[in-house]
């Protein structure tokens, strides 16, 4: 029975190995990207797929900034400190040479030309066992889907880059997807993932890897997100049925060492591969970003038991948020855990009007929190949308600060209420600029990229020209990048 190992917390891991050749692997520099790594045999093209996990690490996209920002612009998180870059966010003035938005474009580019480069290669090895390779190209699909619906869900239609480019030429002339399309192939590579772990004999135990309980879990965030109800709900459902995942007792243990049952897919982080969580929202750290009124006081501070999970002390200069509760950044994260996927099911549910199960499992995860439980004739009416506003307010308060809040926002069209004056009038505020470094070279007549308040320059159309960013360079740990922020 081959076995799979959590995922270490240096640049790459070592992966467990049944009986055939899934040894020990050699640390590569930080410096050295999938595209560096000549994909030969098994040990080889297993360095080359935890390249492709260890991009997820990096502070500019789920290690800092992909998580933090969504919450700064939003109605749960305002700018507290002196990076610039951070205030754009916050007013909803972002442009396309902003940091944030260029590097977290980079860093999803980079994850996808790693792990293009092990799916144009692996098939072709004739000294990998068939199982090996499933389980090598099972997890390189999931992780592709993942980079993209991070990317689509910010940026709108976005280049769809699937083998690496042979040249920086190359790079240069590919075209935008439309929305649609993009997610077409995000559904397509989850299915491709699901079929490939079967085979590969991967199954939901490890909490550090992609898993077929992963694939499904994003499947069904994906399927939400197009307002695919009942694809969503069956998705989410065989997650739950899988009996693999529980919630945890308290939730603050979410965010210690170890796994959790609640687990799904988590990124590991360490003192010396850190996040930038706790450093950014406490007082300790920079405090670079802290928690508005309005989320501070959307609890129950009485009886929430996410409440005191969350928030500890304020100051005149702002809220400080201890969710990932230290300065140092060893905090694991969750890209997917099992509270969410059942607020899926709860959503999924009342969207088609069957408001008992969707009650139902909005209550597990309402009571963990240590609240009553919410009756639908009584505290809901026995109406659809009271149901719904629960289930989206109960998704604000369970995953504040987790990297939601603003997508959410756009999701549910909520922009002008929750965000009143800073929101426009017309749906340009729903999509981040593409980054100013990716516009394209020349097409004339082009239509803008829809893109925040100020945030056109740079900006291209589906079909336009785009600039494939070639793999960077990390930075060493314990550097905290300040260029272009200032």
């Amino acid at each position: 029975m081959k076995t799979l190992f959590r995922m270490a917390p240096a640049l790459l891991l070592l992966a467990a190995m049944g009986a055939c050749d899934r040894s020990a692997l050699d640390v590569l520099p930080e410096d050295q990207t999938a595209s560096d790594v000549a994909i030969k045999d098994m040990k080889s093209a297993t360095a080359a797929l935890m390249g492709g996990y260890s991009i997820l690490q990096s502070g500019d996209y789920y290690g800092g900034d992909y998580i933090i920002w969504p919450e700064v612009m939003s109605d749960n998180a305002e700018h507290t400190g002196t990076y610039g870059s951070y205030g754009q966010a916050d007013l909803l003035t972002v442009t396309a040479d902003n940091y944030e938005v260029t590097h977290i474009w980079q860093d999803a580019y980079d994850g996808i030309n790693r792990v293009n480069e092990l799916l144009e290669k692996v098939p072709g090895l004739d000294n990998i066992d068939q199982s090996d390779k499933d389980w090598l190209l099972g997890q390189a699909y999931a992780l592709r889907a993942l980079h993209y619906f991070s990317l689509v869900r910010a940026y709108g239609g976005v280049p769809l880059v699937l083998t690496p480019p042979a040249s920086l030429d190359e790079a240069s002339q590919v075209s935008r997807a439309t929305v649609s399309d993009v997610y077409a192939q995000i559904e397509a590579d989850l299915g491709q993932a699901a079929t490939l772990m079967a085979s590969g004999g991967i199954d939901n135990s490890a909490r550090s890897l992609t898993t077929p309980g992963f694939v499904d879990a994003l499947l069904s965030k994906v399927l939400l997100y197009q307002q695919k109800w009942s694809q969503a709900e069956t998705a989410a459902m065989r997650v739950v049925n899988s009996g693999d995942y529980d919630l945890v007792t308290d939730y603050g243990s979410l965010w210690a060492d170890g796994s959790t049952p609640e687990d799904i897919f988590k990124i590991t982080f360490t003192a010396v591969d850190y996040n930038n969580y706790g450093y950014y929202y406490q007082y300790a750290g920079r405090f670079e970003t802290g928690a508005t009124t309005d989320i501070y006081t959307a609890y129950d501070s009485l009886t929430d038991l996410r409440w005191a999970a969350t928030f500890n002390g304020t100051r005149n200069d702002g809220i400080q948020v201890v969710k990932f509760p230290t300065t140092a950044g060893t905090e694991d994260y969750d890209v997917m855990r099992y509270a969410e996927v059942l607020l899926i099911v709860a959503e999924a549910a009342a969207e088609q009007n069957d408001l008992t199960t969707a009650v139902t499992y909005l209550n597990m995860v309402h009571t963990r929190a240590g609240l009553t439980a919410l009756d639908l004739a009584t505290d809901l009416n026995n109406n659809q949308q009271d149901v719904l506003d629960a289930i989206h307010f109960e998704r604000r308060l369970e995953l504040a600060f987790e990297g939601d809040r603003w997508f959410e926002v756009v999701r549910l069209g909520l922009g002008s209420s929750v965000l009143s004056s800073r929101w426009a009038a017309d749906d340009h505020m729903n999509l981040w600029p593409i980054p100013v470094t990716s516009a394209p070279r020349s097409r004339g007549g082009a239509s803008l990229h829809p893109g925040l308040a100020h945030a056109r320059r740079g900006a291209s159309a589906p079909g336009s020209h785009q600039r494939f960013p070639t793999p960077r360079v990390r930075l060493a740990c314990g550097l905290r990048p300040l260029q272009g922020r200032l």
